[in-house]
């Protein structure tokens, strides 16, 4: 949860979002971005949590339990992105949230600049490059 928390401290204090709905909104883009490296980990939530049943894989859990998120977004209203953030914000937010993050958080994969940059571009909803 590092990245999420720390990109959810830059948000907030450029823009003004509530803490609790910027870390909703960037959970799921950093949980996907991951990717392997947090599979297992989600496989075991998935099924903790009853969402893995049927699923053969970890990598179909770890999809699982991400769409389960987006699904409780949506339910409880929460946007899928933040289209307030400004391109060029993204370098001063992702020092910061780098300087928080790296090595501070426990997190399953480090991240550098250039993730956090792309990462910023998803939570923004901006098209895939």
């Amino acid at each position: 949860m590092g990245y999420v928390h720390a990109i959810a401290h830059t948000v907030g204090g450029f823009y003004g979002l509530p803490h609790g709905l910027a870390n909703a909104i960037i959970m799921p883009h950093v949980l996907e971005y991951y990717g392997s490296a947090a599979e297992d980990r989600l496989a075991e939530l998935a099924d903790h949590i009853g969402i893995g049943a049927g699923a053969r894989t970890p990598a179909e859990k770890f999809k699982l339990f991400i769409a389960y998120i987006r699904d409780r977004n949506e339910k409880m209203g929460i946007p899928r992105n933040i289209d307030k953030i400004l391109d060029g914000d993204v370098p001063k937010m992702t020092s910061r949230a780098l300087a928080e993050a790296n090595p501070l958080y426990p997190v399953p994969r480090i991240l550098f600049g250039e993730d956090l940059a792309r990462l910023y571009a998803k939570i923004k909803g901006a098209p895939a490059a």
